[in-house]
């Protein structure tokens, strides 16, 4: 039976039995539980870190011409998938100097009034025209934002996959392209 406190009233029960095996099981049981998920989320947070270095890593190698024939091999998934993300990116590519906050300012508000397409076309082109830093740093931005962007995140596993040579794997992948052109031609 609960005992007055001198501050608060009554005092919780947090036992049912006498020998507290019933509350002392439930809270065993609770904190496996809580253990479990701060294991699962701390392997996450490893691997997520884990793909961040990996893909900061392949940055590094990249040229600048390399990240150019990227962003225009990926364009049209990158316009999709952005558009989930396109606070975020445009937020750290102001933060870097990349974007004034005027242009920070019209691609947010494209976004807020529904028009993430069109924002995420805008963030790609104002990229395009800024140059070589703007789509270093843009790629870099990608990185930082690619868990909470899952068609972003997916973009970016893929030319992980492609390790050294996801130029080569582009290259492929054009040539099967016209080479389906022409014998669709040849009908």
């Amino acid at each position: 039976m609960p005992t007055e406190s001198r501050f608060a009233g009554p005092l919780p029960r947090f036992c049912c039995s006498v020998s507290g095996t019933p509350a002392d099981t439930t809270i065993g049981v609770d904190l496996q539980k809580l253990h479990q998920e701060e294991k699962r989320q701390l392997a996450m947070r490893s691997r997520q870190s884990d793909l961040n270095s990996a893909f900061t890593e392949f940055l590094t190698t990249c040229d600048d011409y390399q990240l150019f024939q990227l962003m225009k091999f990926y364009w049209d998934r990158l316009e999709q998938a952005i558009e989930e993300g396109v606070d975020g990116v445009s937020l750290l590519l102001t933060e870097e100097s990349i974007f004034s906050g005027q242009e920070y300012q019209k691609i947010t508000e494209l976004a807020e009034k529904g028009n993430r397409a069109d924002s995420s076309k805008l963030l790609l082109n104002l990229v395009m025209e800024k140059g070589s830093r703007a789509r270093r740093v843009m790629w870099e931005s990608f990185g930082k934002v690619r868990h909470g962007v899952p068609k972003l995140n997916k973009i970016l596993k893929v030319i992980q996959e492609h390790g050294s040579d996801p130029f080569g794997y582009m290259d492929i992948t054009q040539d099967l392209s016209k080479l389906s052109s022409h014998l669709k031609g040849k009908k």
